[in-house]
């Protein structure tokens, strides 16, 4: 949604959370626009948008804040209007979300715990993943705003502990359905290696 509400924004700072998709941030900064990757939730892209100055800010949930014209909040009746301007304005959302690649990725995939362990598990997973096995898919680089973003050559895969329930949130994205199936597979047997030497 941030891509098609961007098109009418001249080179906008746009946030999105760590469950974004790939495409958006390398999209908005095909276009000259400045991406930027943070934690998940309200309160948090509120405050970060604050901080920035950004003009848009979205979350996977369906979330969107418009500083763009508007106060910076998020408002679904207002984000409604923005879509009907746009058609207003003779964009054609399906050829514009039809330009952009296909990835495949999955919903958010539960792994529970407890409120204690949670945060504890998460940084064994970031220390295992210091030291990967063998058989670990080569790693790019690792975001750690919120949990840890692993981006590998074909896609990423995110593991962070929710904010509100005894539950680490996983989520994965690849060029293709085999090599998201790939990701993910690789990092449940991290999360199991995590429980079982915490």
């Amino acid at each position: 949604m941030a891509l098609l509400y961007s098109l009418v924004m001249d080179k906008p700072t746009v946030i999105g959370e760590v469950k974004c998709s790939q495409i958006m941030y390398d999209e908005l900064q095909k276009r000259g626009s400045q991406a930027i990757m943070y934690k998940t939730g309200h309160s948090n892209l509120k405050v970060k948008m604050k901080e920035t100055g950004a003009d848009l800010a979205c979350e996977v949930s369906g979330h969107i804040f418009f500083k763009h014209r508007y106060f910076g909040y998020d408002d679904a009746i207002y984000a409604t209007f923005r879509m009907l301007e746009l058609l207003h304005e003779g964009i054609d959302l399906d050829a514009e979300l039809a330009k952009l690649s296909q990835l495949f990725s999955t919903e958010e995939i539960k792994v529970h715990t407890t409120e204690e362990e949670k945060f504890p598990l998460m940084q064994r997973i970031k220390e295992l993943l210091q030291n990967p096995t063998e058989d670990f898919p080569a790693i790019k680089n690792i975001i750690d705003v919120d949990g840890v973003r692993i981006n590998f050559e074909n896609g990423w895969g995110l593991v962070r502990a929710s904010n509100t329930t005894p539950v680490l949130v996983t989520r994965f994205e690849a060029n293709t359905q085999e090599e998201a199936k790939r990701y993910e597979q690789a990092i449940n047997d991290l999360i199991k290696r995590a429980k079982e030497t915490l």
